[in-house]
């Protein structure tokens, strides 16, 4: 009787062959990673672009555009501690809201009370109907690279760009200057700004650019946190909650709203969890990428509605 003969696997031979494989994998891993962060990039701005399309619609429909976030009554600016002494009642509604029906969202839009006190933060209501919608999420201001995007928090990755420049350039701050308020850039406070306002040319001013700072519920342990609909507060301790000032180099600050409490930095630069820096909105509806090693006086600039300073545009960075 012949024997029979199995063939198989020898315990080395099988080693080599998970070794291979853990070898092949961790070769692909980051390639997978990259790929899928490309998507995620793309879609972020996507979401600008439509952002850029809104905020147009709004200027052809009004001749400006809208406010960073508005206040009521007037607030007299030539004071210097205007930001601090704004009173409690006069939130209204951010550019974040005014936009809507120009993102194809009338409903959501008809659901806010447009003549009662906005939401600042989480621990300063609004009258009731715009309490309940600053609690929710709208996937339009989330950037899907940022790990707070998702649809149980009402996180915003896109701040209006308020203006920028240096320290001295502020309107007013509180918080030991911490929180900064300015009012050189396309939107800020009780805004009124159209195309004609834009003398740097549209295509070299930021409209819109990525944040990773606003405060999420997880940011702090009391869970206080700002949003997406969040207003202006002017108090002691005020603060631009959907508006930002090109001050600080993009992403300089390394902490984000998830692990800290980011109230006294949101105010003072832009970032993103992509690498190397962020997407900006431009007054054109252009987006663009700016890196985080562009030159702080240039990014300052380009932050400035106004100022006349030279600039040779996004295409040369």
């Amino acid at each position: 009787m012949s024997r029979l003969h199995r063939s198989g696997f020898t315990l080395v031979e099988l080693l080599v062959v998970i070794a291979i494989i853990g070898v092949l994998i961790a070769l692909l891993l980051p390639a997978v990673q990259q790929a899928r962060e490309a998507a995620r990039r793309m879609s972020c701005t996507n979401q600008l672009k439509q952002l850029g399309l809104a905020l147009h619609n709004h200027h052809d429909t009004y001749g400006q555009f809208p406010a960073g976030s508005r206040f009521t009554p007037e607030i007299d600016f030539s004071t210097s501690n205007w930001c601090s002494t704004g009173g409690v009642d006069g939130p209204r509604e951010p550019w974040t809201v005014a936009i809507l029906p120009f993102l194809e969202q009338t409903t959501l839009y008809d659901r806010f009370d447009l003549n009662g006190k906005f939401t600042a933060t989480s621990n300063v209501p609004g009258v009731t109907a715009n309490n309940n919608m600053f609690k929710l999420s709208n996937k339009a201001y989330q950037c899907p690279s940022n790990p707070a995007s998702n649809g149980d928090w009402n996180s915003i990755s896109y701040y209006g760009v308020q203006g920028g420049g240096p320290a001295l350039e502020e309107s007013c701050s509180t918080s030991s200057g911490q929180r900064v308020f300015y009012r050189n850039g396309v939107m800020h406070l009780n805004s009124k700004n159209g195309f004609r306002d834009l003398t740097d040319g549209s295509s070299n001013i930021f409209m819109v650019g990525e944040t990773r700072y606003c405060l999420t519920p997880a940011g702090r342990a009391d869970g206080y946190h700002n949003g997406w609909a969040s207003s202006t507060k002017l108090d002691a301790w005020g603060t631009p909650l959907v508006l930002a000032a090109a001050r600080e180099q993009i992403n300089s600050d390394p902490r984000d709203g998830m692990k800290t409490d980011t109230l006294n930095v949101m105010t003072k630069l832009f970032g993103s969890f992509h690498p190397g820096g962020c997407e900006f909105l431009m007054g054109d509806g252009s987006v663009h990428f700016i890196p985080e090693t562009i030159d702080l006086a240039t990014y300052q600039t380009l932050a400035k509605i106004s100022d006349g300073a030279p600039a040779s545009g996004i295409g040369g960075l």
